[in-house]
C-alpha cells in the first residue's frame, strides 16, 4: 500500500481537489500543505522575471498558449452570439438580468454551468465552490441565494454535483496529522461537512466504502466506485436540504402563502413566483445530468416534473430525514 503523499506545493491544491481519475492509473490522495511535526517548510520562491516581465522558459510558452485559447474562445463566442442573437447582449445591458435559474455547482473546471447546459448569457445566476456546498455560515452563498430569490426572482435553484468530485474524494481521507499550512487548513475546514456525511451516512454503498478503507485510504476512489458516487449524491442532497431550511427560502415560502404582492428592485408591484430547489448530478465521463429525486417547492404547490432521468439508486433520503417526493410540495422529516 502506498504511503499517503504529503505535498508542500501550494500550487498543487487543484490537483488534489479537481483532477480526473483514469481506470488504468489510480492516484494517491494528496493532502496538500501538511507539515510533519517538528519540521518547517521553506517558503516558496518565485522564479525571477525575464527582462520583459514575463515568466521564463516553458512557463512563458505555456501561458501564451493558454491566453491564445482564451482569445480565440472569446472571439468564437462573440461571433456566435452576433450570428444567432445579435440583440441579446445589448438587451441584457439595457434591461438587466432576469435569470430563471440559480446554479450552485462545484468550482471544478470540468463542470462549468455555461458549458454543460450550453447556456447563453442571462440564463444562470451562479455560485460555485469546492464540492458544491451551501452553508448558512458562508456569507457569499447566502448573498447569492438572497439576491437570486428576493431581487432577481429566479424560479429554480439548481444544486448540481458531479461524479469524480475531488473535494468529495478528499473528504474520504482522514484529516492530515501534524501542522497544516493556511491554504490546506482552509480546504480541510471547507470539506469537513462532506467528511461528516461520509462518516455518518447509512447508505449501503457508503457504509461498504467506509468499511473497506477503514480510515486508511491512500488512493482516490475510481469515478465508478459506488460508494464514491453515492457520497457525491448525498452531498448534493445535503445542500438541497440546507437551502430549503435557510431563512431565505423559508421566508419566501411564508410570504408566498400570505402575500400576493411584493415590491421588487424596480419599485413596481409584482406577484411572487414559487421557487423550487432541485438536486442533480453531472457525469463527467459522458456529459449526462441525472435527477436525484429531492426537489422541493412551496407547500401546496406542485413541483414541475424533472427534466432529466432519475438516478435509480439515489432515493430521496438525506441525513436527518426524508425531504421530498417528486411532483409534490416539500415534505420534511427532521
Amino acid at each position: 500500500m502506498h504511503l499517503l503523499t504529503v505535498s508542500l506545493v501550494l500550487a498543487a491544491i487543484s490537483g488534489a481537489l479537481a483532477h480526473p481519475t483514469h481506470h488504468l492509473a489510480r492516484r494517491e490522495v494528496r493532502i496538500i500543505g501538511s507539515v510533519a511535526r517538528g519540521t518547517h517548510s521553506a517558503p516558496a520562491v518565485a522564479p525571477p522575471p525575464s527582462s520583459t516581465g514575463s515568466p521564463i522558459g516553458s512557463a512563458a510558452n505555456s501561458t501564451v498558449g493558454t491566453f491564445e485559447t482564451l482569445v480565440k474562445g472569446n472571439q468564437k463566442f462573440r461571433d456566435e452570439i452576433k450570428s444567432s442573437e445579435p440583440e441579446l447582449l445589448k438587451k441584457l445591458t439595457d434591461e438587466g438580468q432576469s435569470p430563471p435559474f440559480m446554479f450552485l455547482g462545484c468550482s471544478d473546471s470540468r463542470v462549468s454551468e455555461g458549458t454543460i447546459f450550453n447556456a447563453k448569457p442571462g440564463t444562470l445566476f451562479t455560485q460555485r465552490n469546492i464540492a458544491n456546498q451551501f452553508q448558512s455560515t458562508d456569507p457569499n452563498a447566502q448573498s447569492v441565494l438572497s439576491y437570486a430569490v428576493a431581487e432577481l426572482g429566479v424560479q429554480h435553484v439548481l444544486v448540481v454535483g458531479h461524479y469524480g468530485c475531488g473535494g468529495v474524494a478528499a473528504s474520504i481521507v482522514p484529516p492530515p496529522a501534524g501542522l497544516v499550512d493556511a491554504a490546506n487548513g482552509a480546504v480541510q475546514s471547507w470539506i469537513q461537512p462532506v467528511r461528516e456525511i461520509f462518516a455518518t451516512s447509512s447508505r449501503p454503498e457508503i457504509v461498504e466504502l467506509r468499511g473497506r478503507i477503514n480510515s486508511t485510504v491512500t488512493e482516490e476512489p475510481e469515478v465508478s466506485d459506488p460508494g464514491f458516487r453515492a457520497l457525491v449524491e448525498e452531498n448534493v442532497k445535503a445542500s438541497v436540504k440546507r437551502i430549503t431550511s435557510d431563512s431565505v427560502i423559508s421566508n419566501h415560502f411564508t410570504t408566498l402563502a400570505t402575500e400576493a404582492q411584493k415590491t421588487k428592485r424596480s419599485g413596481t408591484e409584482k406577484a411572487l413566483s414559487p421557487v423550487f430547489v432541485h438536486g442533480w448530478v453531472y457525469d463527467i465521463e459522458n456529459g449526462e445530468i441525472r435527477d436525484l429525486g429531492v426537489s422541493v417547492g412551496p407547500p401546496g404547490v406542485a413541483i414541475p416534473p424533472p427534466p432529466f432521468e432519475a438516478v435509480a439508486a439515489a432515493g430521496a433520503k438525506v441525513a436527518g430525514g426524508e425531504i421530498t417526493v417528486i411532483g409534490h410540495s416539500t415534505s420534511t422529516t427532521v
